[in-house]
């Protein structure tokens, strides 16, 4: 999954999948059909996305009470839980352009899960059933980033402005700023104002995007990150400020909605 729709996922509480034809679900509530049923329904649709189905299946079928889920952005193991409940089904639970999932399982998200980097030579799926192989080698791997993130911990410490082990800092840094920023905040976005526990309920409590002002990736030299340089908005105003390249800025966004 990409880092927004992680932190989509992380932020509710849950892990979600889901795929769309023609503009609608392929299967509605998989809680009331057998996963023979399942398999039929996407036969009768003629719908060419294996790789889609075989994660849907996953999440509604496979994904039990108490086991263990890590969450992967490309070859980054972001997060890792404890699955808390069987598949539930609500549309659009998690959603950003090009993206719109319904069927999810609520996840108990380790906040102490310290990210690393693990090629699992299977990055097009989105859900994946690990083997003892693959298991073996997060495991070995979460061995080491704990290490590691205890040296970086001492490392930030003492030199808070400097670039050591540069990838692993900022990624720690980063969420650090992120959830410090929200938590600071009425988890309002700054350009339109919406509040998602105004409109949707306790579902949407606690919700918010965390935006970088300016783009990581357009950064010519390393430089810290600062918590102003983080903006909160609602996922439409996110998608509209990422319409065009550069990004639109805040105040942009905000004179073409209010003028």
């Amino acid at each position: 999954m990409g880092e927004e729709v992680w932190e989509q996922c992380r932020d509710q509480g849950i892990a979600a999948t889901g795929y769309y034809h023609h503009g609608e679900p392929v299967v509605g509530d998989c809680s009331k059909i057998s996963e023979e049923e399942f398999d039929a329904i996407w036969r009768d649709k003629a719908v060419n996305a294996t790789t889609s189905q075989s994660s849907v299946k996953h999440v509604a079928y496979h994904m039990k009470t108490d086991d263990i889920i890590y969450a992967k952005e490309g070859t980054l193991i972001a997060g890792k839980g404890t699955i808390k409940s069987e598949c539930k089904y609500h549309p659009g639970i998690v959603k950003q352009e090009g993206v719109r999932w319904e069927h999810y399982v609520e996840v108990d998200w380790d906040e102490n899960f310290k990210p690393f980097t693990l090629d699992l030579a299977a990055n097009q799926h989105t859900v994946l059933k690990l083997n003892s192989e693959r298991v073996e080698k997060i495991r070995e791997m979460e061995t080491k980033s704990d290490m590691l993130y205890d040296y970086v911990d001492g490392v930030l410490k003492a030199n808070e402005g400097e670039q050591y082990i540069t990838e692993t800092i900022f990624r720690k840094r980063n969420r650090q700023l992120i959830k410090q920023k929200k938590q600071d905040s009425d988890y309002r976005c700054e350009v339109c104002g919406m509040n998602y526990e105004e409109v949707y309920g306790e579902i949407g409590k606690n919700y918010i995007i965390a935006h970088h002002i300016e783009p990581i990736g357009s950064r010519n030299v390393s430089s810290p990150t600062t918590i102003d340089d983080i903006a909160l908005l609602c996922s439409n105003c996110h998608n509209m400020i990422h319409k065009i390249n550069p990004p639109m800025s805040i105040e942009e966004l905000s004179y073409q909605i209010n003028k």
